[in-house]
């Protein structure tokens, strides 16, 4: 099976949300029997299959998308309004000198005037697709890095981290990346 994306509506509700994707993925897999659980840090796995299935989650805004795949696989998403709007009085910096490496750190502190929000939003959704791909939380953040040279990797420890466009409306809003073991 290659990999299979699930856009769905994100419900207000993580029980509506939660029965939503379950939906879908019966539906694909044409089983009724299959379960998505959840453990205790909210990661959910895939019951009742022949074979080992793996799902990823990414609710961004309006949209919940679903990644379901054999082999590990995360994805990250963002909603790119709520990050960089001017109203947005986040500091991005003060995370970054937190969450990410030095060099992720110091690439937010010398972007452009007006482009940290936005670097860091880049930097942070290959971060947590990384994560939720490998199984680590983001506590695991300071210890890799998502860029070598000012540049983004494409593969990181053998998991690709690629940009996913998906098309729905407004996708121009939204930002994804997927990260898989090929």
């Amino acid at each position: 099976m290659a990999i299979k994306t699930f856009i769905l509506e994100n419900s207000t509700t993580k029980k509506q949300r939660q029965s939503d994707i379950q939906k879908a993925v019966r539906e694909f897999l044409k089983d009724n029997k299959v379960k998505i659980v959840y453990d205790e840090n909210g990661i959910p796995s895939v019951e009742n299959t022949e074979k080992k299935l793996y799902l990823s989650i990414a609710r961004a805004e309006k949209v919940m998308l679903a990644v379901l795949c054999d082999k590990p696989v995360g994805i990250d998403g963002e909603y790119m309004p709520r990050i960089l709007s001017a109203d947005n009085k986040v500091d991005y910096m003060m995370l970054a000198e937190r969450f990410f490496s030095v060099e992720e750190s110091e690439f937010v502190r010398e972007s452009d005037s007006g482009k940290e929000a936005e670097n860091f939003l880049r930097i942070w959704v290959r971060k947590e697709a990384y994560v939720k791909c490998v199984g680590k939380t983001i506590a695991e953040f300071p210890n890799f890095s998502v860029i070598d040279n000012s540049r983004f990797v494409p593969k990181l420890k053998g998991v690709s981290l690629k940009l996913f466009k998906i098309n729905f409306p407004e996708c121009d809003d939204y930002m994804f990346v997927i990260a898989g073991i090929e």
